[in-house]
């Protein structure tokens, strides 16, 4: 969003660092993958309660196994796990996928009890920022009944130069029955050895990929690596690269590889529903099946500031019902948690609701009139909504809404990506969020 620039030119500063919990459990500038295992402050499913990834398991060997549940573990919608026969599989296909695991095969194949807690790991950092790492946690779990011996954590793939893994204990170490071992993964955001930035700061930062590798002596299990390596702190990623990290393949137009799109940078010139996209109009939701409908915070990439967001009844805007708040944690390599992949929520934050069987719409509240914790445009109001109507300037498209895809471009049922642009340059990330057991409301 178009306000960063500004508030970097007039001098304020984002400082400091500190570590946090979010998904397996991560640090100063990153999550480790779209799910995690550790438990929300609900305890009822979602991304920061073990509710989206399910454990895959293969008789084979082979490269990595994927799993197909549309999420699984904890409470979460739709555990799931998926089996696998003879020749193993692919590299699992994205944050709906399982964590891929083998009883038997290859160098790449894994434990069926041994795994790590996602498939993938995120790490956001900015470019020469040296005042703290941008890392993030793995949680490698052994699900067995019996001690294992872990020998090597190994990183591998295209970028495994711009990775490391600290502070871990002497290997070989003993991981007991039912302990976690948390591997920290660390992006390198200086040195002469980091690719050339984007030429257009507009064509987004640097995705870096790679894969870790722990092996162990039954086995081994692999999970994959992600890197966003910003230009500087105020100049963002797009949205498709975004998706990427994540593991989702959506078409979202003009948003997809250009994160100033509108450069009129005017709330009132931004698109509407874009033809020849995946999206589609959204202004209310319906819960799709019995349970909560789940509400996970994708990516933040916004001012600072601790923000709310919610639900609110179909005809009662002025209902805020909140389901969680963004937090502000000094970090210097993710803005204080304002810019980054799989942010983490405040305390007392949720991930799940209970609508009912009435239609809802959501809304975020984006601080931009009250201007409590950063310089704003008024204009755009303190509150993006679904409902175009409600919206300052009236009847902007705050809010675009697509179906869900994984990796493959497979769909993923009654889930839905909601992509919030809260000021006027189009980048629409300012917030990302992943709704699930729900429907668009006719």
């Amino acid at each position: 969003m178009f306000r960063h620039r500004w508030i970097l030119l007039a001098g304020l500063t984002l400082c400091a660092a500190a570590p946090f919990a979010c998904g397996n459990g991560t640090s100063s500038g990153g999550g480790s993958g779209d799910h995690g295992s550790s438990a929300s402050s609900s305890g009822s499913g979602g991304p920061a309660s073990g509710g989206d990834v399910g454990v895959a398991s293969s008789s084979g060997g082979g490269n990595d196994t994927s799993g197909s549940g549309a999420a699984g573990g904890g409470s979460g919608t739709n555990a799931g796990s998926s089996s696998g026969g003879g020749s193993g599989g692919s590299d699992a296909s994205g944050p709906d996928g399982g964590v891929a695991s083998s009883s038997s095969g290859g160098a790449q194949g894994a434990s069926s009890v041994v795994a790590f807690g996602s498939d993938r790991v995120i790490v956001t950092g900015v470019r020469n920022t040296t005042t703290s790492p941008a890392t993030s946690v793995a949680s490698l779990h052994n699900g067995g009944q019996t001690a294992v011996q872990v020998t090597s954590l190994e990183i591998g793939g295209a970028d495994q130069s711009l990775f490391q893994v600290s502070g871990l204990p002497t290997l070989p170490a003993t991981l007991l029955a039912g302990q976690d071992l948390p591997v920290t993964v660390q992006m390198m955001t200086t040195g002469a050895t980091l690719p050339a930035a984007p030429t257009n700061k507009d064509l987004g930062s640097n995705l870096l990929t790679a894969n870790l590798t722990a092996t162990f002596s039954s086995g081994s299990t692999r999970t994959s690596l992600y890197g966003l390596l910003l230009i500087q702190s105020n100049w963002e990623p797009t949205l498709g690269q975004i998706l990427t990290t994540l593991g989702y393949e959506l078409n979202v137009g003009q948003a997809q590889n250009n994160w100033n799109p509108n450069t009129s940078m005017m709330a009132t010139n931004l698109p509407g529903i874009e033809g020849g996209t995946d999206e589609v109009a959204a202004p209310h939701f319906v819960k799709a099946a019995a349970g909560a409908v789940t509400m996970s915070v994708a990516a933040r990439f916004s001012p600072v500031g601790v923000l709310p967001y919610g639900w609110y009844p179909k005809g009662s805007s002025s209902t805020h019902n909140i389901v969680g708040t963004m937090s502000m944690i000094a970090d210097p390599q993710t803005s204080d948690m304002a810019r980054m992949v799989l942010p983490p929520p405040a305390a007392g934050s949720s991930t799940t609701f209970d609508p009912g069987s009435a239609p809802f719409g959501l809304w975020v509240y984006s601080d931009q009139a009250t201007q409590k914790y950063a310089a704003a445009n008024a204009v755009n109001g303190d509150y993006d909504y679904t409902e175009d109507a409600l919206n300052s300037p009236a009847n902007v498209h705050r809010i675009k809404t697509y179906p869900l895809k994984d990796a493959t471009g497979a769909s993923i049922a009654q889930s839905y990506l909601v992509a919030v642009e809260e000021a006027g340059n189009g980048d629409y990330q300012d917030y990302v969020f992943v709704l699930r057991n729900v429907n668009v409301a006719p």
